[in-house]
C-alpha cells in the first residue's frame, strides 16, 4: 500500500469516526440530557459560528497556502503564521465587545 493511499485510508476513517460521534452527541445525547431551550441555543451557536467564521478570518487559509511558499527562513515563516493569527483576533475582539455592549 502507497503513502498517499495509506494517508487516505487513515484519514478516511478518522473522518467517519467523527461524523458518528457527532451523529450520537446530535441525536441522543443533547436530545436526552438537554431541555429544548438549551438544545435550540446550541444549534443556533454552531450554525451562526459556521455562518460567521468565513468573514471573520478573512480568507487567512488561502493567505496562508498561496505565500507561505514565498518565505525562506524559519523566523519569516513563524512571522508570517503569527500574523494571520493576530489579524483576525484584532478585528474579531473589538467586534465581540461591541456586541456584547450592545445586548
Amino acid at each position: 500500500m502507497g503513502i498517499v493511499l495509506k494517508q487516505s485510508f487513515k484519514n478516511t476513517l478518522i473522518l467517519f469516526l467523527g461524523f458518528a460521534i457527532g451523529g450520537m452527541n446530535t441525536l441522543f445525547l443533547y436530545t436526552n440530557f438537554l431541555h429544548e431551550d438549551y438544545y435550540g441555543l446550541i444549534v443556533f451557536l454552531l450554525s451562526t459560528a459556521n455562518i460567521i467564521l468565513p468573514l471573520l478570518v478573512f480568507g487567512m487559509q488561502s493567505t496562508v497556502i498561496k505565500f507561505f511558499s514565498a518565505y525562506k527562513s524559519k523566523q519569516e515563516k513563524d512571522t508570517f503564521l503569527s500574523n494571520t493569527i493576530v489579524f483576525p483576533l484584532l478585528i474579531i475582539i473589538p467586534l465581540a465587545i461591541i456586541g456584547a455592549i450592545n445586548l
